[in-house]
């Protein structure tokens, strides 16, 4: 399944006025792990066309938008808020840092639909103009996420490299808790990878900790983090263990997404892995089977008609 974090850095210039006082409470409830909510304020919001003394406050509102869709596997609606945020923000040339990060976020929304080229490059753009504003923890966070994209194309020597990026652009001890853990499932594959059971349960087990403590037990990102252990623990040959991660995390992608999402199916084609290592042959592979299928055809869907090029934007 795809790990991925999601950061909004530098995105919120203070106003006093009441709709950019929305934006900031938005923000705060995704941040929160709330997405319904942050929508539910956004949308009437940008649809009333509501006035913003601050110019970039309508830009990093649709940021916001789009961020709660992703969260929510609502990826047709996510593409089209990222958009508005930054046909809105690379006008501004005060809004560098808030179109740095609607940048990065289009690269995770690409990378979480199979796009990993276009995902890369959009991240990448994000994390150079990021140093060009001199933020540091800027460059650490797109780092990150492109340190997730190499491990999802499984390419481990350049997700070392982002990673190392990451920790000299900002200390761990400096970083907000999601982008510890989202590095952690990052070293967790790698460790995994390795051969580094130990190491790779431990970083695995940090990242659900970590998520847990700031977001509470059904927090989207957990569903990874269980997921990445239970693959863990396959390989070592604990598939009790295994099994019992794998539908966990299935059972809190199914709360927070729902059965029909990409996240779930993802999942799910984790789970028959497992299930086929651990001797249940026949019904790993009808669901492999039935996921896959699913799967692809829900990105075909969610893809359709949008491509974009990610070279576009300067």
């Amino acid at each position: 399944t795809e790990i991925y974090t999601l950061s909004l850095h530098d995105a919120l210039p203070i106003s006093q006025e009441s709709a950019s006082n929305s934006v900031v409470r938005a923000f705060d409830l995704w941040r929160g792990g709330q997405p319904k909510a942050a929508i539910a304020i956004l949308e009437p919001l940008l649809r009333a066309g509501s006035s913003f003394d601050d110019p970039r406050d309508p830009g990093v509102a649709w940021n916001v938008l789009g961020q709660s869709y992703l969260d929510l596997d609502q990826y047709a609606e996510a593409r089209q808020a990222y958009q508005h945020a930054m046909e809105i923000l690379r006008q501004i040339p005060t809004a560098r840092g808030q179109y740095a990060s609607t940048l990065d976020s289009m690269g995770m929304l690409e990378t979480s639909l199979g796009q990993r080229g276009a995902g890369e490059i959009l991240c990448e753009k994000a994390r150079r103009v990021y140093a060009e504003l001199g933020d540091s923890a800027g460059v650490a966070i797109t780092s990150i996420n492109l340190a997730v994209n190499a491990v999802g194309r499984n390419d481990f020597k350049a997700a070392r490299r982002f990673v190392q990026a990451a920790i000299q652009s900002q200390p761990e001890t400096e970083m907000n808790s999601d982008d510890v853990a989202a590095m952690d499932e990052v070293k967790s594959s790698l460790a995994l990878h390795d051969g580094k059971r130990e190491e790779a349960i431990s970083m695995a087990e940090r990242a659900i900790d970590l998520w847990t403590r700031a977001h509470g037990p059904g927090h989207f990102l957990l569903s990874s983090g269980y997921l990445l252990r239970a693959q863990v623990r396959a390989h070592s040959g604990d598939y009790a263990g295994a099994i019992g991660d794998a539908q966990h995390g299935l059972a809190i992608a199914e709360n927070a997404v729902g059965r029909n999402s990409i996240d779930y199916l993802s999942a799910q084609v984790v789970y028959a892995g497992i299930l086929r290592a651990s001797g249940a042959k026949r019904e790993g592979s009808r669901m492999a089977k039935d996921a896959t299928g699913a799967l692809a055809e829900s990105e075909r869907r969610q893809c359709s008609g949008c491509t974009i090029d990610a070279n576009g934007f300067r």
